[in-house]
């Protein structure tokens, strides 16, 4: 199978849903959509590009209602998108104790409401993206183990 190359910087995209799009495009954009087309996320933080089709239509950062937590400049830079927490809020959860996605979520709300498909840009849950913080926590303080 082919791989997705966006078409701007040539990085590999991630599958996303016409559905998770469509939710996150500004209004002016949602009716240039196209449900039955498959789109896919743009991974390099350093392109434009969020969003691009099979077809070479692109959907930059700044055609969305919200930033993208991994996109230079990306401000709030939000991990939770469902419950809108940030890295930050995150980190100070893991400063004041949190060693466990359970602790996150008790702490801060993150990654309980279950709304991922039409509110992270990803459309997936943000339990990986709380981990990798948490574990990249683990790494910076090893003595707290």
């Amino acid at each position: 199978m082919k791989k997705a190359l966006c078409p701007v910087c040539h990085s590999e995209g991630q599958n996303v849903l016409a559905l998770t799009v469509k939710h996150l495009v500004r209004e002016a954009l949602r009716d240039t959509v196209n449900e039955m087309a498959t789109y896919h996320l743009c991974l390099n933080p350093h392109c434009p590009v969020v969003y691009f089709d099979a077809f070479g239509k692109t959907l930059k950062k700044e055609d969305l209602k919200v930033p993208v937590w991994y996109k230079d400049g990306a401000s709030p830079k939000y991990i939770c998108y469902c419950s809108r927490v940030t890295e930050e809020e995150i980190r100070s959860a893991i400063h004041q104790g949190a060693k466990t996605l359970e602790d996150i979520q008790r702490m801060t709300g993150a990654g309980s409401k279950g709304s991922c498909l039409t509110e992270n840009p990803s459309g997936r849950c943000c339990h990986r993206e709380i981990a990798k913080i948490l574990e990249k926590a683990r790494r910076a303080s090893p003595q707290s183990q």
